[in-house]
């Protein structure tokens, strides 16, 4: 079982491998510019492969993943071994390959960070061996990240239309897309909040054995223990969310009537002084 954080990676991704190596605070290049890449398999101990990394600047190495070296769904370590000053140097990092999902796989960098930062979120739990929600421990549940990037959509739809102004942002089209960069943890928290009623309607149908001479574990009251979390986060999330809509009814352009307004050349009475902030102002004396 891997117990370091980890890089995700989904199955069949041709993603970057990389290592900065630092010496007293800067980057620096290692003996010869050469750093040896091995990817370990934690369950099976086999070695998927072993090569030299590309450099790409000072200190930083790395190698590209192809399809096939990330068909296969488990745990990983990363083993870099490099010399400094005739010094050999080792440093191991970890890689979690997961089940190939479109709705994931689709989502540009911001929005897997998005979904990335939402899993952490259910990283460290306590009744599942690899950590997260206990639901992922069953054959017929699906939770991943792939779920968690299908209620990502549903966040941003309800983000768009729970309250005026309705707007149409979307997570995929680049005509319309979300605005990450001004409002990411807004989303991040709408999608959270997504998830955490997502457990609760999953965790409904926990059976309780009745009459039974086997004890069992009864997790039925995870519903009710996930909807006190959600009450909290549900509330922050209201919170935020009057102040994005306010930033996006267009109340920071205000406009101004000049020369005379509605009246043009006209004021509306004969005295100048009660029309004294009028662009232009007109009166005939007798």
């Amino acid at each position: 079982m891997l117990t370091a954080e980890s890089q995700y990676i989904s199955q069949y991704a041709q993603d970057v491998l990389g290592l900065t190596i630092i010496v007293a605070g800067a980057p620096t290049d290692p003996d010869n510019s050469s750093v040896t890449v091995t990817l370990i398999n934690e369950q099976t101990l086999t070695t998927v492969f072993s090569r030299t990394a590309n450099r790409g600047a000072v200190g930083e190495y790395q190698t590209q993943l192809t399809s096939a070296e990330s068909a296969q769904p488990d745990d990983y370590r990363v083993n870099w071994v490099y010399a400094i000053n005739g010094q050999a140097q080792y440093y191991d990092t970890y890689v979690t390959i997961g089940q190939a999902s479109p709705s994931y796989d689709a989502l540009d960098a911001g929005m897997k960070e998005i979904v990335d930062q939402v899993w952490i979120r259910f990283a460290d739990l306590f009744d599942a061996p690899q950590g997260g929600p206990n639901l992922q421990t069953y054959f017929e549940a699906k939770f991943h990240r792939g779920r968690i990037s299908q209620l990502l959509r549903v966040a941003v739809g309800r983000l768009n239309t729970i309250a005026q102004p309705h707007m149409t942002y979307t997570i995929d089209d680049n005509n319309r897309p979300f605005p990450v960069l001004a409002w990411g943890p807004l989303l991040e928290q709408a999608c959270y909040v997504e998830v955490l009623k997502h457990l609760r309607r999953s965790y409904v149908e926990q059976p309780q054995l009745v009459g039974g001479d086997i004890a069992r574990v009864d997790r039925r009251d995870y519903l009710d223990r996930w909807g006190v979390i959600l009450a909290d986060e549900d509330e922050d999330l209201r919170s935020r969310l009057n102040v994005f809509k306010i930033a996006n009814m267009g109340l920071g352009r205000p406009s101004v009537l000049v020369s005379g307004g509605v009246y043009g050349r006209y004021a509306p009475t004969r005295y100048a002084g009660s029309a004294a902030a009028r662009g232009r102002m007109w009166t005939r004396m007798y």
